[in-house]
């Protein structure tokens, strides 16, 4: 199963899981979908973060930064400079690891993950009087596998407004002056929408979850995505961790009716379905797992990575004609990613349409700029067109 972590889990023979501020009123549900309801949900109580809890700074935190702010030699910087380079100064040396802390550890710390970074962005920036936004980032998997379930990572950056910035008269804005706050950014890095900080709420909850559920406290797991579900009750990755959950726990029921409402209501459907299928092979009914999986092919869901982990699933599989169906969506959405053209000459190659995978090797061969590299696809290409021409 596939689970996001800031995770991501798909299901593929496993679980997948997908995790990652902050307005306090909880979203609505635009679809008339309900929520089903769980007696184990509803009564999860365990001690879980409040928002402020999330984002507060402590006093002596908030007035190091003010004192920084608001200093005679800094005024003339605009406010969402002053925010950019307190960070800038203040966490040199972080320390990018994957934990989940809050703005107050992440300052102590100088730690953490991507949302641990925005966590404490836009606990400064609140501070500040200075507006954000949030956007999410396609990157490239890292994948680990725990307890069977296959966990892959998200990624989210920070945009940070200039709150004295007016639009000229006459002057046409495409896109209003900000800085970027960002963890590691990278040159295979797509972006992705913008997001809510309701749903970024959620991610945060939806994290701490995953290493919930990791650690097999599942009371706390689902304490924690009660409260995600509150504030987006229609994000998938939220929706989908809460049926890998209930499956933990036997409520195979449960379960599969989490993933038919995530289905029902979630713009990102894919790792859902995927994961349903997992869950109705290990029912008994491959048929009805394998028609799910079949339909796959006719989602457009905008996510190279994620075709990727699924055409290489199958491929471990031996199921070469859905990793090629699988792999074609990701070089498809990126083209310009040599990488993701060579993953689908091999999976042509492996299902035996030999001119197909020249064909693309040729073209990934064409887009990488290392010598060496280009130099390992044509060894391929040659080698490819002589067992062609031997047969």
């Amino acid at each position: 199963m596939l689970v996001y972590k800031q995770l991501y889990i798909l299901v593929v023979g496993l679980s997948c899981l997908s995790l990652i501020a902050c307005s306090s009123a909880p979203a609505q549900v635009s679809n008339t979908a309900v929520l089903p309801y769980s007696a184990l949900l509803e009564s999860a109580n365990a001690n879980t973060p409040t928002v402020d809890d999330i984002f507060q700074l402590s006093a002596s935190q908030q007035a190091e930064f003010l004192a920084y702010f608001n200093a005679p030699e800094n005024q003339d910087i605009a406010g969402h400079r002053r925010v950019y380079n307190f960070l800038e100064q203040h966490l040199a040396g972080f320390d990018y690891q994957g934990k989940n802390y809050t703005a107050t550890e992440a300052y102590a710390l100088k730690s953490g993950n991507c949302i641990s970074l925005a966590v404490l962005t836009k606990a400064l920036a609140d501070l500040a009087g200075v507006q954000i936004e949030f956007q999410s980032i396609v990157s490239a998997p890292v994948l680990s596998f725990e307890q069977n379930l296959m966990v892959s990572s998200d990624h989210v950056r920070t945009f940070l407004y200039d709150p004295d910035f007016t639009p000229e008269k006459d002057k046409l804005y495409f896109i209003k002056p900000s800085l970027v706050v960002d963890y590691l950014p990278s040159a295979a890095d797509i972006t992705g929408p913008r997001i809510t900080q309701q749903t970024f709420i959620a991610m945060f909850y939806r994290n701490l979850a995953a290493d919930a559920l990791l650690a097999e406290q599942y009371d706390q797991a689902l304490a924690l995505l009660k409260t995600a579900l509150q504030y987006a009750p229609d994000y998938s990755a939220v929706i989908n961790l809460t049926a890998v959950v209930h499956r933990r726990m036997d409520e195979m029921q449960l379960a599969e009716q989490f993933y038919q409402y995530g289905l029902d209501v979630s713009a990102s459907k894919v790792t859902l379905l995927t994961n349903y299928a997992v869950l109705k092979q290990s029912q008994g009914d491959p048929d009805t797992a394998q028609e799910m999986l079949q339909s796959l092919s006719s989602f457009n869901e905008y996510d190279p990575y994620l075709w990727y982990v699924l055409g290489k699933n199958a491929q471990q599989k031996n199921q070469y004609q859905d990793a090629v169906t699988y792999l074609y969506k990701a070089a498809e959405q990126a083209p310009y990613m040599h990488q993701l053209q060579l993953e689908l000459a091999l999976a042509y190659y492996r299902n035996n349409q030999t001119g197909r995978a020249q064909q693309v090797l040729s073209k990934a061969a064409e887009l990488v700029a290392d010598n060496n590299t280009q130099q390992r696809y044509h060894a391929k290409l040659e080698a490819l067109k002589l067992r062609q021409s031997a047969h």
